[in-house]
């Protein structure tokens, strides 16, 4: 199976990935994983977004794994793009298959390409408002084009995502990848998932409000911010930019992929892991550790349980630089129905209410038993009592950035505990 990477502008083979047991077809199964010798040669020891993961820089070697590597599972269809593509084949498929026909317009700059050429066929585009009621024409169109997000998600539901793109017109196209040469920006458009039961259409649009609290909190978002239109959530892509009338992919790699998790299920990844992976490839990681923690402190403030490793991301610039993706999937899940779970959790970290001081100095011991720089632990100190204040006026905050009262509520006593629990951490 060849690998694509996006690179100046053209995709170009890369890699080849192959099975090393024709009958196995799962993710489980032995691979076989080799960078194309003249592509080695030309970027020999990169990493970054020339590489197809941080964990397999560009080499003349053959990676014999016993196991899929994990960057292919970012790449692996799940959910409605899943159900599609077995809806065509008319049967169940494995998960080899399912890379082979699924892989083809995923996030980031690597895809699969299709054993048949894809020709684009012109079309006028549609109105925003045709796809954010989900009008007829743009769904069947939009599956036609394989427009459906292929990327794998820790959440079940049926309701699609589509990737779409706005031209220099302003009508709108679903993106399943042949857009290059009239796309203009770059969109997710999210539709609410049934099976979160009735606060479906809530929690997506205070998806849109979340996303203003982190920003004004100076968390890292897109820009322009996501914005809730007709039902659904319009969200700015951060893997694609348009740089001299070009298309630019980005580099995207999941958490789960830079700490090399093949099975999320079966894998408890605590926020340590997490860190110390990150560590190795992150630029400027000394300022992303404040990032990543005010995000998951933020995260108990509002009550977002699904904190799981495929809603954090690394974005490979084309400079060279490795940095936390923007923040994304980050709203009011305490209200889903299907009752998810707080998935990744500190060392120390307790349910009735955590000693912070604790949770630094775990992390600072794991930090030092995986050989790692020391922990700063008086400049992490200093933030997490800085965002402790801030925390104070959230409820305000919320207000002003369009929640519901009951939202507010509902979470004003957890708000106010995480507060006190922040100013008792010591600086030293």
């Amino acid at each position: 199976m060849e690998l694509h990477i996006h690179l100046d502008g053209a995709w170009r083979r890369c890699a080849s990935v192959e099975l090393a047991d024709e009958a196995q077809g799962s993710r489980r199964g032995p691979v076989r994983l080799q960078y194309d010798a003249d592509y080695a040669i030309e970027h020999l020891g990169a990493r970054d977004h020339r590489a197809l993961t941080v964990r397999a820089p560009v080499d003349l070697g053959i990676r014999t794994l016993p196991h899929w590597p994990s960057f292919l599972i970012d790449l692996l269809p799940q959910g409605a793009a899943r159900a599609r593509l077995e809806r065509l084949a008319q049967s169940g498929l494995s998960e080899w298959a399912l890379l082979e026909r699924g892989a083809v317009n995923p996030v980031g700059n690597l895809r699969i390409p299709t054993r048949e050429p894809r020709t684009k066929v012109a079309h006028p585009g549609f109105q925003l408002s045709e796809m954010t009621t989900r009008g007829d024409a743009f769904i069947d169109y939009a599956q036609q084009t394989g427009a459906t997000v292929a990327g794998a998600t820790d959440t079940q539901g049926d309701a699609p995502k589509f990737w779409v793109a706005e031209d220099a017109q302003g009508h709108w196209h679903p993106d399943g990848g042949l857009l290059e040469d009239i796309a203009q920006r770059y969109f997710l458009l999210k539709f609410p998932v049934p099976a979160a039961g009735p606060k479906a259409a809530d929690i997506l649009r205070h998806e849109a409000a979340y996303q203003q609290v982190a920003a004004r909190l100076g968390l890292h978002v897109t820009a322009p911010l996501p914005r809730y239109v007709d039902g659904a959530l319009l969200i700015p892509r951060f893997d694609r930019r348009r740089i001299n009338d070009r298309e630019v992919k980005l580099g995207v790699e999941s958490l789960y992929s830079v700490a090399g998790v093949l099975d999320s299920a079966g894998t408890y990844l605590r926020h340590h892991d997490a860190l110390i992976a990150l560590a190795g490839c992150l630029t400027d990681f000394d300022t992303q550790i404040l990032e990543y923690i005010r995000r998951d402190l933020l995260n108990l403030a509002l009550g977002n349980r699904d904190n799981h490793g495929r809603n954090t991301a690394v974005v490979k610039d084309t400079d060279g630089t490795l940095r936390l993706a923007p923040l994304f999937d980050f709203g009011p899940s305490f209200l889903d129905a299907r009752a998810i779970a707080r998935v990744m959790r500190w060392d120390g970290e307790e349910p009735m209410g955590t000693d912070w001081n604790r949770v630094l100095d775990n992390l600072a011991t794991r930090f030092e038993e995986a050989g790692m720089a020391p922990l700063a632990r008086e400049r992490i100190a200093t933030d997490m009592l800085a965002f402790g204040q801030a925390l104070q006026t959230l409820p305000a905050l919320m207000r002003e950035c369009g929640m519901d009262d009951a939202i507010i509520e509902h979470r004003r006593g957890d708000i106010d505990r995480l507060a006190r629990e922040l100013s008792a951490v010591e600086v030293k």
